[in-house]
């Protein structure tokens, strides 16, 4: 008699510890899924969006031309902002790091535009690339977004791609390394 209840309390004791790790599994069971379910939860929000085209809506902000500001030492000409960069490059690498920016190689649409580039031109005792080429078809020149120019200023043809200097605008190749003015539409305050 004393046998069985020896192996009663042992068994009691066995059945103690399984229930323990039994628990332990359904809690470890339990911690998995709901840290599975976090997991896929986080890839679907931050991975949706771009995998099926899905957008956030976003307001701009919209200004009068005037109010518009330029950032980082851009400079304002009417609505645009524009920065002269000091570093040589090709004019279709100039083009591209204008692009960059959220911009283009700059284009002027009156005389006080070209007349206030002439001027920051000068200042930097250099000369820069503009947007007007002639990597057309047609060999017209057109400027970066593709309008025709205006002829405001000649351009003495010696390349495909214009720039401007000191004493009005020049063309050269379009490979020759040279500093370059972007251009790029001002920010709503």
């Amino acid at each position: 008699m004393m046998e069985i209840l020896y192996r009663g309390s042992q068994t009691s004791h066995l059945s103690g510890r399984h229930r323990t790790t039994f628990d332990g599994k359904k809690l470890l069971t339990l911690w998995t899924v709901l840290c599975g379910g976090v997991i896929i939860l986080l890839w679907g929000f931050f991975s949706f969006p771009k995998k099926f085209g899905a957008t956030r809506t976003v307001r701009n902000k919209t200004c009068e031309d005037e109010m518009k500001i330029c950032m980082n030492s851009w400079n304002k000409l009417n609505q645009n902002c524009f920065f002269i960069f000091q570093h040589k490059n090709s004019w279709l690498t100039a083009q591209e790091t204008c692009q960059h920016y959220e911009g283009d190689l700059v284009k002027f649409n009156d005389k006080i535009e070209l007349e206030t580039l002439m001027h920051h031109v000068q200042a930097l005792g250099s000369s820069a690339w503009i947007g007007l080429n002639k990597r057309n078809i047609r060999k017209s020149w057109v400027w970066t977004d593709g309008s025709k120019y205006n002829n405001l200023k000649t351009i003495q043809e010696h390349g495909d791609c214009a720039f401007m200097h000191k004493n009005g605008i020049d063309s050269t190749s379009c490979d020759d390394l040279k500093d370059y003015i972007c251009s790029k539409i001002g920010q709503c305050p």
